[in-house]
C-alpha cells in the first residue's frame, strides 16, 4: 500500500473555527463506509473505515497560515483504529516534501526520501469526504464557474479533478471519467454526493450524530433464513470457544429421518471482518456462502457457516488475532457439530475460501478424522509474496506510468509494507506464514478448486499446492480450474479487483457449485 505521497499544496482560506462532521458513503440500504472529520483551525483530521472494519485509515492535514500544506500524516490501523499497522510523514518545504514512513514502534530503514511533487495538488482517498471537501474547497479558491485541480492518488498518482459550479449549491466534480454530483455551500464544503454510475451516495452529518444514524434509511437485518419450499431448515447457531467468544452463525440441516446422522462441513471466511455468508457490504449482493450452503443442503450435507469475529452476533476477541486464532475458532466450530444427534462425527470435512483455504489445512494436519477438505482460491505462497504481486498487478493496470515511475511506486510500497510485515499482529502472520510447510502434512481427501482469471491468487498457486501435497504423499488430490472465474466466484473474464464494483452477476459460478457438490457427496458417503 502506498502511503507516503499524497499532498503538496492546498492554497485555501480557512476561518479560524472548530468543527466536525461525519461523512458516510451508501450504495442503497447498505452503508459502506464512516469517516468522522474534525477541524480546529487549519489542521484537518480523519477516520476512515468500512462498516465492517478491516482497517482503518486516518489523516492529518496541517496548513500553513497562507493555506499552504506543512505537514501531511496518514495511518493505517488494523480493525478501528486501535491497533497501529504504519503511519506515512509527509513534510514540505518550497516544491519538495520529506517522505518519511514508519510502522508501529519502529522506523523503517532507509524509507526517508525527498519526492518532487505537483504543486497545488489535493489528496485523495477512495471514499473519502475529506478529500471531495478539499477538491471543493480548493475549487472555491480558484473562482469561476469551473476550476481544475490537481489531485494525488494514494497510489502517488496525478490526476486532475474538473469542477463545474452549477449555482451556488451544487457542482459536478469529474474525477478520471467518473462524474459525482455534489451538494456545496457558499464556503465550498462539501454537503453530499450521488456517483450515478456506482450507485454511490455521500451523506454528511453533524459530528455529534448518533451511531444509530449511520444506518441507511431502509436497511433490513439480512435474513438466514431457508428458501421457501427448500429441503432443509436453517437454524441459529451460538458456540463457545476455549478462549471465551461466542460465535454466532447459522446451521443448514438436510430434511432427513428420524434417528439418522448427516453429514456436515464447515465453511470458513477469507480476510477480512464478513458476515457467515461471507458477505461484505462493498458488494451488497455478494453472498458466496449463502450459494454454497444451499447447495451443500439440498445435497443431504448439513452446513454450518459463522460470522467472523466481532461481526453480526460474534465476539470481537482482542485485536492481535491472527490466523492461527481463526484456525481455533474452526476448531471449536468442529467440536460443537461433533456433540449434535443429528451429524455423523465420522463424516465431517471443511470448505475454505482464500484466507480460509490457509485456515483449513492448519486443521486438517492436526486432525485426521476429517473426511473431506475443499480449498477454493487458497495461497501457496507467503503472503507477503502474494501481496506484493497484487500491487504490482494494480499498479500495471495504470498505463499512464512510465516504467520507471512504475518502479518508484512499487519500491516505496514495498518499503511500507516490509515495515508493516515487521509488526506483531495478523498481517505479520499472514506474511510470513508458509502453508506449504502444513500442507505437505494433510493427507485428507483434498478437493482444489480455483478460478483462472482471479487476479488476487493467481491459478499458478493452487497448481504448486496440489503438486506440495501430492509429492508429500497425499494421494487423493483433486485439482479442478475454470475459466473466466475470478476470486469472488462469479463470472469475470478480466478478473481486475479495481473492476468489482462494475460486475453485473454476484453469483457463484454453477460449475463450481455442481463440481463442489458432486466430489463432496461422494466422499461423504
Amino acid at each position: 500500500m502506498r502511503l507516503a505521497t499524497l499532498l503538496l499544496l492546498i492554497p485555501l482560506a480557512l476561518p479560524a473555527q472548530s468543527e466536525r462532521a461525519v461523512f458516510l458513503v451508501r450504495r442503497a440500504a447498505d452503508t459502506l463506509a464512516v469517516e468522522t472529520m474534525s477541524r480546529e483551525g487549519r489542521t484537518f483530521s480523519a477516520a476512515l473505515r468500512p462498516i465492517t472494519p478491516v482497517v482503518t485509515l486516518g489523516q492529518r492535514i496541517t496548513l500553513t497560515d497562507s493555506g499552504t500544506v506543512h505537514q501531511l500524516v496518514t495511518t493505517v490501523s488494523a480493525g478501528t483504529g486501535d491497533s497501529l499497522v504504519s503511519r506515512s510523514t509527509l513534510t514540505f518545504t518550497g516544491d519538495s516534501a520529506l517522505s518519511h514512513i514508519e510502522g508501529a514502534g519502529q522506523t523503517a530503514p532507509r524509507a526517508d526520501s525527498y519526492l518532487k511533487l505537483p504543486a497545488d495538488a489535493v489528496p485523495f482517498i477512495n471514499l473519502s469526504g475529506l478529500s471531495l471537501e478539499l477538491i471543493l474547497r480548493r475549487a472555491h479558491a480558484l473562482g469561476g464557474d469551473s476550476a481544475r485541480v490537481p489531485v494525488l492518488l494514494l497510489v502517488g498518482q496525478t490526476v486532475v479533478a474538473t469542477v463545474v459550479r452549477l449555482g451556488a449549491d451544487s457542482a459536478i466534480i469529474t474525477l478520471g471519467s467518473v462524474p459525482l454530483h455534489a451538494r456545496t455551500d457558499s464556503i465550498g464544503r462539501f454537503l453530499g454526493a450521488v456517483v450515478p454510475s456506482q450507485n454511490l451516495v455521500f451523506e454528511r452529518l453533524p459530528g455529534d450524530s448518533p451511531v444509530a444514524a449511520w444506518r441507511a434509511p431502509g436497511a433490513r437485518p439480512v435474513s438466514y433464513a431457508a428458501p421457501a419450499g427448500a429441503p432443509y431448515t436453517a437454524e441459529d447457531a451460538k458456540l463457545r470457544t476455549p478462549q471465551g467468544l461466542t460465535l454466532a452463525g447459522t446451521l443448514t440441516m438436510p430434511t432427513h429421518a428420524a434417528g439418522s446422522r448427516v453429514p456436515a462441513v464447515v465453511l470458513i471466511t477469507g480476510s477480512g471482518a464478513q458476515d457467515r455468508d461471507e458477505g461484505s457490504p462493498l458488494f451488497p449482493k455478494w453472498r458466496p456462502f449463502r450459494d454454497i450452503a444451499d447447495t451443500l443442503s439440498r445435497r443431504g450435507i448439513a452446513v454450518l457457516r459463522l460470522d467472523d469475529r466481532g461481526v453480526g452476533g460474534s465476539d470481537a476477541g482482542p485485536d492481535t488475532a491472527t490466523t492461527a486464532d481463526f484456525a481455533d475458532d474452526i476448531r471449536a466450530a468442529l467440536a460443537w457439530l461433533r456433540t449434535r444427534p443429528d451429524v455423523d462425527p465420522r463424516r465431517i470435512g471443511l470448505v475454505g475460501h482464500s484466507e480460509g483455504a490457509v485456515i483449513a489445512p492448519m486443521i486438517a494436519a492436526t486432525d485426521s478424522t476429517l473426511r473431506a477438505l475443499v480449498l477454493i482460491a487458497g495461497t501457496a505462497s507467503r503472503g507477503s509474496v502474494v501481496l506484493d504481486a497484487q500491487r504490482r498487478y494494480i499498479l500495471s493496470q495504470d498505463t499512464t506510468l512510465t516504467p520507471a515511475a512504475r518502479d518508484s511506486l512499487m519500491k516505496l510500497a514495498n518499503a511500507a509494507a516490509d515495515s508493516a510485515y515487521r509488526q506483531p499482529g495478523w498481517l505479520h502472520f499472514f506474511a510470513t506464514y508458509d502453508p506449504l510447510s502444513t500442507a505437505r502434512r494433510v493427507h485428507t481427501p483434498t478437493l482444489i478448486l480455483q478460478g483462472e482469471s482471479d487476479r488476487q491468487v493467481p491459478v499458478s498457486e493452487a497448481r504448486t499446492l496440489a503438486a506440495a501435497m501430492r509429492s508429500a504423499g497425499n494421494t487423493h488430490v483433486t485439482l479442478r480450474t475454470f475459466p473466466s472465474m475470478n476470486h469472488l466466484l462469479v463470472q469475470d473474464p478480466s478478473g481486475n479487483p479495481l473492476a468489482y464494483s462494475e460486475l453485473k452477476d454476484f453469483n457463484v459460478r454453477k460449475d463450481l457449485l455442481g463440481t463442489l457438490a458432486d466430489w463432496l457427496a461422494t466422499e461423504m458417503k
